[in-house]
């Protein structure tokens, strides 16, 4: 089950890709510089795959969590994907001497493994508190504590 949701993930990511070019490549031929661009196309693209993977990769999961809960985890997620994924492209670009587009391949590999991994955990998790879990009140009753 893990691994089809992985493989569900993936195929949104990529369809991301498109998503994320689609909107930065008109910005910039209109001027827009590219960090502007990035940043719009980044939102697009995290916009895109959230909705895709409530949807389709993780449907059904985290129904105690609201929509909202679940977007904002889900892009605080992608942000953590960003700068670990800059972080090895420079590393493999700088240090290791490797082609950026290379680079940039592995780095996607290997934070879209972390970024699904955080996803289920986080942001579409099903674990609920124990009080949540609770038939009774008096479970829930933190006074005695």
């Amino acid at each position: 089950m893990v691994l089809k949701m992985f493989v569900r993930f993936s195929i949104i990511g990529l369809s991301g890709v498109g998503v994320n070019m689609a909107v930065f490549i008109p910005l910039t031929a209109l001027g827009i510089s590219y960090i502007t661009a990035a940043l719009l196309s980044f939102i697009a693209a995290v916009t895109n795959n959230f909705v895709w993977n409530l949807l389709w990769t993780f449907k059904g999961r985290a129904t105690n969590k609201s929509l909202r809960h679940k977007y904002i985890s889900f892009v605080a997620c992608s942000i953590i994907n960003l700068v670990a994924n800059l972080m090895i492209l420079q590393v493999l670009v700088e240090q290791f001497a490797v082609n950026a587009t290379v680079a940039q391949l592995t780095a996607i590999g290997a934070t879209g493994a972390l970024t699904f991994a955080l996803n289920y955990v986080i942001t579409f998790s099903d674990r609920r508190s124990k009080c949540e879990e609770a038939t009774t009140d008096e479970a829930c009753n933190y006074s005695n504590i």
